[in-house]
């Protein structure tokens, strides 16, 4: 049994140059590194033995057992088999279970890795505040459409709302059956990763078009500007999907590694930052042809910064300051936490109850037939159209 040091696990895994014997000699007997599966051989407990069994007219070796950790800071171990000095190989089936508890009705750490402790809770409390934010914004397109102002916008942002929740549902499910059997659902946990990343996706779309000013200010978004979205949120996808893979195909399960590792990973940083000054310029760009929105879009800006820049942050974090042993946790959560914050941000901007400013809508969905490509400045604007009095309204 190995743990993950340098001189350790480390040393011998994938080492050409090493023997069987060198790396039986990295092993510290005193620590009861080495287990000898022979009926011979002495546990240091009285619940572990090996023996002799005959099955389909075969003679087998059984042995079962009982062992406990204790170290300094979590560890991850590593089981290698042996057979040193034997031109035989080995045939085995084996079955472990390991716990980090000793009482079995501690679901929140009895099954799971010291980086996942608290992964079941934080799935359960997004999961909740999905749901409130779900009967909010079932209720705010409720309003706005009594109002006819249930925009394109609104319903994309419903959209990444309900596949959050299918993700956020889907994880909770994963991480409540592991807690009885330790080994949960890996597919839902799978589908739950897929579906995030539509969520993000439709969320980074939904940033761009309301930074072009789509249903805000502008009917129709130019081929050009509706190519570059295109290509960027493709790309971005394609990215993230890429990033997922990388973690299944590519990485070694032997190896301590975590997605935002690899090089998809480095690549979405690039595409956020440069989402952000795309971002930035395109509402600059709306602002200056509409001062009237210009507090919507100040609220906008600070949380795109804070949108875009939150994932290059925690990547760096995660890769050259956190701790191996608590990253899985810790980036579950903010990842979550960013999201969420995300989703309340906007809904905040668009309630229909608060006579605010920064209130994005003032075209009726139904008026929006009558528009050139560019909305009136406001309401009054409106009504001099429709009675013929204005014949220019960009």
């Amino acid at each position: 049994m190995y743990y993950d040091t340098d001189n350790q696990w480390k040393a011998a895994y994938n080492n050409a140059s090493l023997t069987c014997n060198d790396r039986e000699r990295l092993l510290d007997p005193k620590n009861y590194q080495i287990i000898r599966l022979a009926p011979s051989a002495k546990f240091i407990d009285e619940h572990s033995s090996c023996e002799i069994i005959e099955k389909n007219n075969e003679s087998w070796y059984h042995c079962f057992g009982k062992r406990s950790f204790f170290s300094m800071r979590p560890r991850w171990w590593y089981f290698a088999i042996g057979n040193c000095d034997s031109q035989n190989g080995l045939y085995l089936e084996y079955s472990l279970l390991m716990t980090n508890s000793h009482n079995k009705t501690n679901r929140w750490k009895y099954h799971f890795s010291f980086d996942e402790f608290y992964a079941l809770p934080i799935s359960l409390l997004f999961l909740f505040l999905i749901i409130v934010l779900l009967l909010s914004s079932i209720i705010f397109s409720y309003v706005l459409k009594k109002r006819k102002m249930l925009h394109i916008t609104f319903r994309l942002f419903l959209h990444s709302l309900f596949c959050e929740l299918i993700a956020s549902t889907l994880l909770w499910m994963h991480f409540d059956r592991y807690a009885d059997d330790g080994e949960g659902m890996p597919l839902l946990k799978f589908c739950s990763m897929i579906l995030r990343q539509f969520s993000i996706v439709l969320f980074v779309l939904l940033l761009f078009l309301i930074a072009k000013g789509y249903t805000i200010t502008r009917a129709k978004i130019s081929t050009c500007s509706s190519i570059k979205i295109v290509f960027f949120i493709s790309a971005y996808f394609i990215l993230r999907l890429l990033m997922l893979g990388w973690e299944i195909i590519i990485f070694d399960p032997a190896q301590i590694t975590y997605m935002s590792e690899s090089v998809p990973a480095y690549c979405i940083i690039y595409l956020n930052i440069c989402g952000w000054i795309w971002f930035s310029r395109c509402s600059w760009v709306t602002v200056k042809k509409y001062p009237l929105k210009k507090r919507f879009y100040i609220f906008m800006n600070i949380f795109s910064t804070f949108w875009f820049w939150s994932g290059p942050i925690v990547l760096i974090i995660a890769n050259f300051i956190l701790d191996n042993w608590v990253r899985e946790e810790v980036v579950q959560g903010v990842d979550s936490a960013i999201i969420t914050a995300g989703f309340i941000f906007f809904l905040t901007l668009t309630c229909p109850f608060c006579k605010a400013k920064h209130f994005p809508y003032h075209i009726r969905t139904n008026q929006i037939a009558n528009q050139q490509n560019n909305f009136p400045n406001n309401v009054y604007e409106i009504g001099a159209v429709q009675n013929g009095t204005t014949n220019n309204c960009a």
